[in-house]
């Protein structure tokens, strides 16, 4: 249960600074491939339970 806890504490904890940083970044055409990347960042985080499992 306690692994459980920390990976949802990781996601929220990411989910909020990156949602920080979007908010300070300045709209542009860098944006639209910074939100990608940040995507990509979460979708591995969520993910990264899975190569627990798998081991």
């Amino acid at each position: 249960m306690e692994i459980a806890r920390e990976w949802v504490k990781n996601v929220f904890i990411i989910i909020v600074a990156i949602t920080f940083v979007e908010i300070l970044l300045p709209a542009g055409s860098m944006s639209k491939y910074l939100k990608f990347i940040f995507s990509l960042i979460i979708m591995a985080i969520i993910l990264s339970p899975l190569a627990i499992f798998l081991e």
